[in-house]
This record gives C-alpha cells, structure tokens and sequence, in this order.
C-alpha cells in the first residue's frame, strides 16, 4: 500500500504545494495565444491544488477557444482534460483524450508532449485490463524513447514510467532494475552539480525501499530508506514518508519502542496549520501497520488503540482507497475479540475494493468473512464466501507451489552447472598453460618491436634535433643580414641629412676667404653669427644622429612616443636656416609649442628635415613656405606646402618605383621618408592644391 500511494503522488507531480488560480476577466490579454498561456497556468495551479472539477471546466472553455491549426494549445488541454479524468476513476475518457494529446503532439512534431501524455496514459491502459495491446506498444514506444533520448533527465523519467508499469504487472525484476537505473543517473547528476535539487532522487528510493520492505528483505529496505534520508532537504511530504517506511521496518525487526519515536515524529508534524493529505494518508498507514504488528502478537488491547486512532482520522480524512483498508483492520481486531456483529458490516463494506488490491489480503477477507457469516448464523453466506475463498487460496498454493518447483528445478541447475564448470576450469588449465607460451612469444616479439621503436625514437629525435639547429642558423644569417641593412640605411640617412647643411656652411665660409671685402663689418657679423647658430644646430643634429644610430645597430625598429611636433619643426628650421636665407624664402610656422603627435622622435625628425629641404629645393627665389596642422583629435594631419615646380602623389609612387636611386627632389630622402613614416605607421600623401603649388602631408595614427 506504501509504495502505491507514493508513486500515485509521484506521478501525478504533487511534489509542491501550490494555490489554486481563479479565472479572471480575459479581456486584458490582447491576443487568443495570451489567453491560452494564462488558462494553461491556471489548470497548472488547479492540478497541483487538487481542484480537479474546476481544472476540467477551464480545459473545456479553452478547448473551445482554439482554432483548429493551433497544434500546441490542442495537445497541451486535451492533456490537462485527460487528467482530470483520470483523477476522477473514468478510465475510457482519460484514455480518448490521453490519445488525442498524442495524436496532435505528433501533428505538433513535440515529442516531450508526446512522451508526457505517453507515460501517464500507460498507467492508464494496465488500469483497464482491455487495453493490454496499446499498453505492449506504449511501453515498446517508451523504450524506444529511453534508448534514444540524450536528455539524460528525460530519460530518468521514462524509466520511472517503465519501472511503475512492470511493478503493476508482477515483474519486480524488472521493476527494481529500471528503477535502479533511474537512481544511478540522478545520483550522478547531483554529485556532478548538474541536478541542483537533490530531493529528485528521493521517491526512487523510497520506492525502492518499499518494494523490499515488502518483499520481507528489510535489511536492503533499511539500507535504502536510510539512504533516501540524505537526499531530503526541505519537502515535508518526503519527511513524512520516510517516518513511516521506518517504522515499519522498525516493526518487522520487532523495535518496537524505536519504531514508535518515528510514529511520533510523523504524528508531531500534523498540526493545525500543517493538514497535509500526504502527512495524513502515511499517519493512518502507520496506525495499520502497528494494529496489524499487535495482532500478530495477540496483543488486542494495544492493535485496538491504534486502529481507534486510524478510525478517528479517516471520518474526516480517508479517502476511497483507505477508508477499506482501515475497515478491514477494524474487522480484524473486533474478530479477534470475537465482536462477530461489529466486524462483519465492516468485511462486507470493505470486500469491493480490496477485491482488487492484494490477492493475499483479499483471501484473508474472505475467510474472515467466513467465520464472521458462520458466527451469526448466516451459514449460507458463509458457505458462498467460503467457495469464494477456496480456489483463490488453492491458486496462491498453486502458484507458490510452482515458484518452489521453480527453486527446486534452479537448484538442480546449478547442480549440473557447477559439474560443468569443474570440467570447464580443467580446460582452462590446459588453455592456460598454451596462453603461457603464446604469451611469451608475443612478449619476445613486442620486446624486438619497442626495441626497434626506441631506436626509430632516437634517430626522429637526433633529425628534429638537427632541424631545430639549421632554423636557428638561418634566423641568425637573416638577422645578420637585416642588422648589415640597417647599418646601410642609417649611414644613408647621416649622410643624406648633413650633406646639404654642411655644404651651405662650407661656401659662405669659402665665399667670406675668397671676397673678404664684398661684406662691410656689420654683414660679416651677421653672417658669421647665422654661421654659428646653424653650425651649433648642425652639430646638435650630428649628435642626435649618432646617438639613435648607436641604439639602432642590431634593429631598425620605431620607438613610439608622445612627440612635441613645434619642437621637432623648429630644430629642422635652425638646421636649415642657412639654406633658407640663401633663397630669401619666407617660413610661414602656424604650429603652436605643445602640439603633442604620437611617433619616434628620431625617424619623425628625419622626415620633416627631408620634407623641409625638398620643399626649400623646389622654392623659387622669395618663395613661401607653410607649415600647418589640422588638430583632428584621432588623426592629426601635418602638412608643408610651397610655390614651385609642381611635384604629385604620382610622381611620388613613381620615384618609389624606380630601382636606381637618383639625386635631388626624387633622391634617397624621399625613400627615406618612405620607409621610416612606413615603420612609424604615419601616412604621406603629396598633392596640388593650385597650380605651381605641392603640399606634403603626414598623418598621425
């Protein structure tokens, strides 16, 4: 009765109280989809709260609300009707609507749908005895599910299904083995954090535990009871059960006194805000279970005291399948007082339903009923019960009889089996002595192969070796090649740079020897001081040069910085000063100190020096020459623009080109610039604004 009622709250999902939902007004939700969504909570909240006849109206008025393509919405309240029958004992409705819920999840292609209706309208075929084909072929679909399914907790709960099935046909084995399949996986699930709530695993044990409680091997059914009491955290209706199935236990190991301190706890926990239809139904199985312990014992008085405590309960709270039971075991302790007159109402109230519980318990109601119609004179009903009674006994003889035969014949088996295998071991013997030599060979022969292995291992190892050393040589030869290029490079830029100031220096000096009187004192003066200051910046320059080119040698790499690009112009002017004033051209600087660029100090240096001789190169006679920035905050653009032969992006690409180098406006500084804004990730671009005009610009990153 125990394991029944447990998986009877399992799988109808009472695992959580919950209030029930009243259907509100339907006008708030826009669309019939919202409605459909909010009636489907409603029969949720209905179903967990018990309240079946209000679930079974709101399922018909949504039934009617949907349209006939709406695959998801039929399959899902056809269900929830299905249920609601099913509560209710009418077994051929549950089924027809159990079977439209997976005629539409089908259409639906929902194959959760289809295996939820599927589990629950397989309780309802073994139910009724008629359908025992669709039954066979729901279960092989369920199976078929189990074997193919990757959700592992989908699985747990086909098994489940399948476990149930087999235990309400008689096949315990089977029973016990699709459930302890389910237990391992939802063990394996929580230990590994996949399955938060820990409680899931509970009712599998539990159920579990009955089923060996019942089977009198109470030690497996402590073991797993115990067990279960691990995994409870916080349900209450868990808590309760486990109470019970421990005093029962505690019963058939005869503690009585131990059993009675779980009585108790399970007693203690029906209060007056806790009245818990699971907490109710395992109290009065637990007052049973001690009347039927005290009768056994003879011990009248004390089985009385407790089915007066069942009876006092189930005036209020017994439902139709306890109240029999409880009758029934009234009927026994007034038999055994030999209260014929009370006892018997009591079998006759009880007989109809627990015709189709335990064949055992049935029997003995039987033959109680018996004794109770001879008692009070009634010897023809009694002679019926008795005919009743005779060949049921005689079937459960029979059937014990064939189980002891069954034995018997197992036994003998064995026998002739344990004759086989002694002549078996004496050919094992024998194999085992060929194995020996065989094994030996093959170890001889493995022994030459890791030989031949290990000397294959060392010349692999030698030739990666050996592979490993000819790339470092070759990354050493391109570094040296690259550091001889580099050497070459910052020469050309040394030289480049101070060929021309040097040579402006070189003939105002020559022209001051040779024609000392064509200067008066006062230009001699002046000339000698610009001499001065562009030989002080020349010198400057050479020291800059020869510094970064020390820090260059072994790599031509750009060091990037926050650069003041005033500071870097005005160097390069004073630089070329003097050639600026052999031409008379006018510098127009518009850049402000403080203009802060990101670049290397060095190669920016370079570039605007080459730039600015090129442009003072291309400049007329009193040309103009202007030095502008556009402070965009992202990419700021330098730019210097003068009056002179015309010099284009294309001309620009071109000089780029060619394979010789040449002199002048298309020589190495303008390669140099190329390669060094190139490594600094700064863009040069030359065009035209106007005719006779070229503006090089440079575009920081």
């Amino acid at each position: 009765m125990g394991r029944t009622a447990l998986l009877f709250f399992v799988f109808l999902g009472i695992l959580k109280t919950a209030h029930a939902q009243v259907i509100r007004d339907l006008k708030p939700f826009k669309t019939n989809a919202q409605k459909l969504d909010y009636l489907s909570k409603v029969c949720d909240s209905l179903s967990h709260a018990g309240k079946v006849e209000d679930e079974r109206a709101v399922a018909r008025f949504a039934l009617k609300m949907i349209k006939p393509d709406d695959l998801k919405n039929l399959t899902r309240f056809n269900f929830f009707l299905a249920f609601t029958y099913g509560e209710t004992g009418q077994g051929d409705s549950t089924i027809y609507y159990y079977e439209k819920s997976i005629v539409y999840g089908r259409k639906d292609k929902n194959p959760v749908e289809i295996k939820k209706a599927l589990q629950r309208l397989l309780f309802s075929y073994v139910n009724e005895k008629k359908y025992s084909n669709k039954a066979n072929n729901a279960l092989k679909e369920l199976l078929a599910i189990s074997d193919t399914t990757k959700d592992e907790l989908g699985k747990v709960e086909t098994f489940v299904t399948i476990s149930y099935y087999y235990g309400m046909n008689g096949q315990y084995e089977k029973q016990i083995q699709y459930l302890l399949k389910s237990i391992e996986i939802k063990k394996r699930l929580i230990a590994s954090g996949q399955l938060k709530d820990r409680e899931k695993v509970v009712a599998d044990l539990m159920n579990l535990a009955e089923m060996y409680i019942e089977t009198d091997q109470v030690e497996l059914g402590l073991k797993y009871s115990l067990e279960a009491r691990k995994y409870i955290v916080s349900y209450p209706n868990y808590l309760a059960h486990h109470y019970k199935d421990m005093a029962d236990i505690l019963l058939i190991k005869k503690n009585t006194s131990l059993a009675r301190i779980y009585y108790d706890s399970l007693t203690a926990m029906l209060t007056e805000a806790n009245q818990s239809s699971v907490h109710r139904n395992n109290r009065m199985a637990s007052d049973l279970a001690f009347t039927d312990y005290y009768l056994k014992k003879s011990q009248v008085d004390s089985a009385f005291i407790y089915i007066s405590r069942a009876n006092k309960m189930a005036e209020k709270w017994a439902d139709a399948y306890t109240k029999p039971q409880i009758d029934y075991m009234t009927a026994e302790v007034y038999l055994a007082k030999k209260d014929y007159a009370k006892a018997l109402p009591l079998l006759q109230a009880s007989e109809p339903v627990m015709k189709d519980s335990d064949p055992q318990i049935y029997v003995a109601l039987l033959q109680s009923l018996a004794r109770c119609y001879a008692a009070t004179g009634q010897y023809k009903q009694s002679f019926e019960a008795y005919e009743k009674y005779a060949p049921l006994r005689d079937s459960l003889y029979m059937q014990a009889s064939k189980k002891s035969i069954a034995d018997a014949e197992a036994r003998y088996q064995n026998k002739e089996k344990q004759q086989e295998i002694e002549l078996k071991n004496i050919q094992i013997d024998d194999a085992k002595k060929q194995r020996i030599w065989l094994i030996s060979g093959l170890l001889l022969l493995g022994f030459s192969l890791a030989l031949l292995g290990v000397i294959y291992r060392n010349k692999r190892k030698n030739a990666q070796i050996l592979d490993l050393k000819n790339k470092e040589l070759a990354n050493a030869i391109s570094e040296l090649e690259e550091a001889n290029r580099t050497k070459a490079k910052l020469f050309s830029i040394i030289s480049h740079d101070l060929r021309s100031p040097i040579s402006q220096v070189y003939q105002f000096l020559k022209l001051q020897q040779l024609n000392p009187k064509l200067l008066n004192d006062s230009q001699r003066n002046e000339l000698s001081e610009k001499i001065q200051t562009a030989t002080g910046s020349l010198l400057e320059t050479m020291e800059d040069l020869l510094l970064w080119s020390k820090t260059q040698m072994n790599q031509f790499k750009a060091d990037i910085q926050s650069v003041d690009l005033y500071y870097i112009t005005d160097q390069c002017l004073k630089l070329l000063q003097l050639n600026i004033e052999a031409k008379n051209i006018i510098i127009s600087n518009k850049l402000q100190p403080g203009t802060i660029v990101k670049a290397d100090p060095y190669y920016l240096q370079a570039i605007v020096r080459n730039l600015l001789q090129n442009a003072i190169k291309a400049s007329e006679e009193s040309g103009l020459i202007k030095l502008e920035i556009k402070n965009d905050e992202t990419n700021p653009v330098f730019s210097i623009e003068n009056a002179g032969h015309a010099f284009s992006q294309k001309d620009y690409l071109s000089l780029l080109a060619q394979k010789e180098n040449e002199q002048g406006l298309s020589g190495l500084g303008l390669r140099l610039v190329d390669e060094l804004s190139e490594k600094t990730g700064l863009k040069i671009e030359f065009e035209n604004p106007v005719e006779n005009h070229t503006k090089a610009s440079l575009t920081f990153q």
